[in-house]
């Protein structure tokens, strides 16, 4: 009797652990996200593009951020990977450049702390646009489609 317990309990078993793997299917497929963002006509490296789904619901699938590069380059990631689950989203950016050229603006990495080196950081995202500020006023949206999702946008300057 056991044995005829365990032959029918470990086919079932074995499909939990795929199923907890897998996460059951559950998550939605997410769609990738390029394009270049620009500030006032110039490209700056490491302006971060934020979005959040125009609904306000937010969940671990629907929030992504992209960092440019030199060339205003974007790739969008979400918790999930690159890209977001179709849909509108709410677009807000951030952009900080120290207020001076110094020398020791010039020796940061990536991980240093602007403000640890004693560097002061200006904003150049009007407020129309700020993430943090501007999540509910931002005029830029965005839908994500099942197809390519290709996001230019110029930030107009302060």
């Amino acid at each position: 009797m056991f044995t005829q317990v365990i032959r029918w309990l470990t086919p079932f078993a074995s499909l939990v652990v795929v199923a907890a793997m897998t996460g059951c299917g559950g998550d939605p497929p997410i769609y990738e996200i390029k394009g270049q963002v620009t500030l006032g006509g110039k490209a700056y490296p490491r302006l971060l593009v934020y979005f959040r789904p125009a609904s306000g619901e937010v969940n671990r699938f629907n929030m992504g951020v992209g960092e440019t590069d030199q060339h205003g380059n974007l790739v969008v990631r979400s918790n999930t990977g690159v890209g977001l689950p179709a849909g509108e989203y709410v677009v807000t950016f951030t952009c900080q450049v120290p207020k001076q050229n110094t020398a020791a603006a010039a020796k940061l990495s990536p991980d240093d702390k602007p403000s640890e080196a004693g560097i002061t950081m200006i904003e150049l995202v009007p407020d129309s646009h700020l993430e943090g500020k501007a999540n509910s006023t931002t005029p830029v949206r965005f839908t994500v489609t099942s197809g390519e999702n290709m996001f230019t946008y110029d930030i107009p300057a302060k």
